[in-house]
């Protein structure tokens, strides 16, 4: 046989070489969303929970009317709970167009977009990699890990999944730039990065991980890169790094618009720093043991442990020279440990943002940089052979499993709001905000008893917070007990004066008991602490007619309106007061914009009836003009 012959049994093999690497990681991604959904389809039965769920779906017109024109510039447009996050303003509002305000839906849309998720993370190091297995179990450890339940099970964290879906597609592209340096991969990433922070501003770091990539796996700057070769990996970051600085800038407006962001006289910087160092470890121990997993962990402030303390920062500094001293050895070592300390970095709580000291949901992409030490090490450390390929499935799938069956347990807890909070004071350290949060809940399902109870151990927790005095007071409007209602309003103003919502409760209150100019001071205060305030409106618009003031009170409808086109009662009192003012044609075509709305309206052809009534009108007029 020729040397040619004998060649050429091997060219089918070589060209045939691709299409089983191809099925095996198709069937690979199949794995991964079917172990995605084993754990989280249950969500499809799910309600709503008492932590902003209402705010995301339900609560904001400009949501829960769905996708249009006036909700995209609105979704541009504001810093709605104390976020800039239009692309999930928009998904939740298509969502809206499609289900409504059925949480089920809602509910498995985000499942959707974490599958996808999986599936981008598999892709991404696989193409980074060129290792389909230990790919596959970095996906398979993002898609069961406990600590990402509270991503994917609650509603309002739509802007986590749909961000990382975003910075996913973009780490994809520079991946793919990175084997062949094409302008438009390198815009195409962009793009995506863009999206990403329009939907969430956490992955501000990409860029950073950009950098670690291209250490290790993509080696495209080696342990001692030429200055030159450097400066050209940075130069080519640039518009990354100026759109999250951009980003930073946004969200830090947020905040401070919001009043979310706490002062350094609340928590000063070295507390901060002692938390942040504290939080790192408790991230690391929970990821390794993800037990005890609550929906809020509240911040210990001064009282850590100095012993927790020490032993977290002797933790981080040893795993930290470990991976220096091996990053010859081991790169990936290095590029996963500083891909989780640095992309925590915004989350940690030297920005304190909210009064949590952690959550679950902030590891979401930070827990990729572990699952990639994790991926790498373990074979690194085992002795080549028969043995070790036998071990690592064994071991890989058995931790996927256990994950998985405690996730799926996880899971179960974002059932509804009760049952979310009872787990979390079980696992948690009693405190206020999880009590009147269970409060909430309760109230929410008609519970007043219980939400009453829950309210009062809330104050007697922390008599000096003015949100668990509001909860309180709320409690005691609903049941009609207005003057403990207000005094329960006085003693959170007294607290903290700068809550809209407090104002406008007790504004109501003093209204009820025809205190009107005390009521209307309320709800010009509320106003001039948020004036796209719809209640404040409304109410001032209600307070207005109640008064007397008929033009008054046209002008707060409006507003009112201008906020919320779907507000029909105010349309409707609209339409009363152009009555009283005797201008009954204007009346009469208000009274027909409801009923081109709702025209099963009665109150509204009830009125239009009574206008020509008064107005002498002729039957056969008054049937033309219905």
């Amino acid at each position: 046989m020729s040397v040619a012959n004998a060649h050429q049994p091997n060219t089918p093999q070589l060209a045939a070489c691709p299409r089983p690497k191809m099925r095996r990681d198709f069937a690979l991604a199949a794995l991964l969303v079917a172990i995605t959904l084993a754990v989280y389809l249950q969500v499809g039965g799910f309600g709503f929970v008492p932590i902003d769920d209402n705010l995301y779906v339900t609560k904001e017109a400009h949501i829960r009317d769905g996708l249009s024109a006036k909700g995209i510039a609105w979704a541009f447009g504001t810093f709605y709970d104390c976020n800039w996050i239009p692309l999930t303003w928009i998904s939740l509002m298509v969502d809206a167009s499609l289900f409504g305000s059925s949480p089920g839906e809602h509910h498995l849309a985000n499942v959707l977009l974490h599958s996808a998720n999986v599936l981008l993370v598999f892709a991404v190091f696989a193409k980074a990699t060129r290792n389909s297995e230990r790919s596959a179990f970095v996906a398979s450890l993002f898609a069961v890990h406990p600590l990402h339940v509270e991503s994917v099970a609650w509603i309002a964290e739509r802007k986590d999944v749909l961000s990382l879906f975003f910075g996913l597609l973009a780490l994809y592209c520079y991946v793919a730039y990175s084997k062949k340096p094409r302008v438009a991969r390198l815009g195409l990433s962009l793009v995506f990065y863009l999206c990403s922070l329009l939907s969430k501003q956490t992955l501000v770091t990409l860029p950073f991980v950009f950098l670690l990539l291209d250490y290790w796996p993509l080696r495209r700057v080696g342990p001692q890169p030429e200055p030159g070769r450097f400066a050209h990996f940075l130069i080519e970051k640039l518009p990354f790094f100026a759109l999250s600085a951009v980003f930073c800038i946004v969200e830090l407006l947020a905040q401070v618009r919001g009043h979310s962001m706490r002062s350094l006289a609340e928590i000063p910087l070295g507390t901060r720093c002692l938390n942040a160092n504290l939080a790192y470890a408790v991230y690391l121990k929970r990821a390794l043991l993800p037990f005890d997993l609550a929906a809020f962990y509240p911040h210990p402030g001064t009282s850590a442990s100095l012993v927790a303390i020490g032993t977290a920062f002797v933790l981080l500094a040893t795993i930290t020279w470990f991976a220096i001293a091996n990053a010859r050895r081991w790169p990936f070592v290095l590029v996963g440990w500083f891909w989780y300390l640095g992309t925590l970095v915004p989350m940690i709580g030297v920005v304190q943002v909210g009064i949590q000291q952690m959550a679950d949901r902030y590891a979401y992409f930070p827990m990729l940089g572990l699952y990639l030490v994790v991926a790498w090490l373990i074979p690194a450390l085992l002795e080549p052979g028969t043995a070790r390929a036998r071990r690592l499935p064994l071991i890989a799938t058995g931790a996927v499993g256990v994950y998985a069956v405690i996730a799926f347990l996880q899971v179960g807890y974002w059932r509804d709001g009760v049952t979310l909070m009872r787990h979390t004071l079980a696992v948690t350290p009693d405190n206020p905000y999880s009590r009147f949060l269970l409060g909430d809940a309760l109230y929410t399902n008609n519970q007043i008893a219980q939400a009453l109870a829950e309210y009062h151990h809330a104050v007697s927790l922390a008599p000096n917070d003015a949100e668990s005095r509001f909860r309180l007071g709320w409690v005691y409007q609903g049941l009609k007990d207005y003057d403990r209602a207000a005094e329960q309003y006085r003693d959170s103003l007294a607290l903290d004066d700068k809550i809209a919502t407090t104002h406008n409760r007790l504004g109501w209150i003093l209204w009820a008991q025809r205190q009107y100019a005390e009521a209307e001071q309320e709800f010009n205060q509320a106003l001039q602490l948020d004036v796209t305030n719809i209640e404040a409106n409304a109410n001032l618009a209600g307070l207005s007619r109640a008064r007397g003031d008929y033009r008054r009170s046209i002008e707060y409808c409006q507003r009112a309106l201008e906020l919320d086109r779907g507000l029909l009662n105010y349309q409707r009192l609209i339409a009363f007061n152009l009555r009283d003012l005797g201008r009954f044609d204007e009346a009469i075509t208000q009274l027909q914009i409801i009923l081109a709305v709702s025209p099963a309206d009665a109150e509204a052809r009830s009125e239009l009836a009574h206008i020509h009534e008064i107005r002498g009108d002729r039957p056969d007029l008054v049937g033309c003009a219905n």
